[in-house]
């Protein structure tokens, strides 16, 4: 019996992975000078990827890439006012709007009557306590958390906490290897939404081939498929 709906934030309730493709646009712009388009991304994803270790994820981290890639890609000869262009870019991301993705709210509250609504999110703790608060949305979870790694012994950890066996929760979440792998692993429902873009290290070849996988097009669609889930 399915008694939880938990929730993934960043691009499963609103909108984010633009924002850092936006300022990456930026990015490539003013270190035009240096290299080709093609290899500035490239060189940024490779740093983001290696320094997740060390920053984790999240806007904070992704400015720490950007400066890092500028000083790389340039041979130590980008300038000290690229860099403070660099850097406000990444403060605009810090401050920008929070915009949530079309049928969120009539969803989530769709779901609230019979289910116990979890939110769990990965990344820098500041950064995504105030993207939660800035989408007036934290009052219809029962429990919201912030994990720095998506895996299934968080997973465990938190659905414990909660009182909760996997099997009767259900995760929806626009990232397959953060959302919906460890889900499935631990014995829960995973139910994928993609976003327009995916951050290189969300991405995932094949759709999982699972009983308990589910893909949908928008969020909502989310209570049918849990009254049909019920159903059974």
């Amino acid at each position: 019996m399915i008694t939880t709906i938990a929730f993934d934030a960043d691009d499963t309730l609103w909108h984010t992975e633009s924002l850092f493709v936006d300022t990456q646009t930026r990015l490539v712009a003013i270190l035009d000078r240096y290299a080709p388009h093609s290899e500035v991304v490239a060189r940024l994803q490779e740093t983001e990827e290696r320094n997740l270790a060390f920053f984790g994820y999240g806007i904070k981290g992704f400015i720490l890439s950007m400066v890092e890639t500028a000083i790389e890609i340039s041979r130590r000869q980008v300038h000290a006012d690229e860099i403070h262009e660099i850097m406000m870019m990444g403060k605009a991301m810090l401050e920008a709007p929070l915009h949530l993705l079309d049928g969120v709210v009539p969803a989530l509250d769709a779901l609230a009557g019979q289910h116990r609504l979890l939110l769990i999110t990965k990344g820098d703790l500041l950064d995504q306590t105030n993207r939660i608060a800035k989408s007036g949305l934290a009052a219809r979870f029962a429990h919201v958390e912030v994990v720095a790694k998506k895996d299934p012994a968080a997973y465990r950890r938190i659905f414990a906490a909660q009182g909760l066996a996997p099997a009767e929760v259900v995760m929806v979440g626009n990232s397959i290897p953060s959302d919906i792998l460890p889900i499935l692993e631990i014995g829960g429902h995973g139910v994928h939404i993609p976003y327009v873009v995916t951050a290189a290290f969300e991405r995932h070849e094949a759709l999982p081939s699972h009983e308990r996988f589910h893909q949908l097009t928008s969020i909502a669609e989310v209570p049918g498929l849990i009254r049909r889930l019920g159903a059974r």
